[in-house]
């Protein structure tokens, strides 16, 4: 199933609990735009306002945009840790722990035993 750019940019909104205006305000853009990425199809942002929104909605930038994944997947998630490691004054240790349990997957003992 395809799962286009402005559905996903509006469940994570929605799910982050942001209106259009809160979002529009973190990314340095207006209301109407965002309804626009949202609704309007192709959703066409420029990579510097794609980077800003996968920043603000926590989420890889290459999930928004790739219409075949409806959930994001292991991957996209290490690219969104990696990218907002800076903002969460994270360090190489912490990077390396959190890429471990998310290579751990749904294995609840490996995620248990890293403390």
């Amino acid at each position: 199933m395809s799962v286009e750019f402005g559905e996903k940019l509006r469940k994570r909104r929605l799910e982050l609990g942001l209106t259009l205006d809160q979002l529009a305000e973190k990314i340095g853009s207006r209301k109407a735009y965002v309804w626009q990425l949202e609704n309007k199809k192709p959703a066409k942002p420029s990579g510097e306002l794609l980077l800003k929104i996968a920043n603000v909605l926590d989420i890889a930038a290459e999930f928004l945009i790739d219409d075949s994944v409806e959930m994001p997947t292991g991957r996209h998630v290490e690219i969104a840790l990696a990218r907002g490691a800076r903002n969460r004054n994270l360090t190489q240790a912490d990077l390396d722990k959190l890429f471990k349990i998310s290579d751990a997957g749904t294995d609840g003992e490996a995620a248990k035993g890293s403390k």
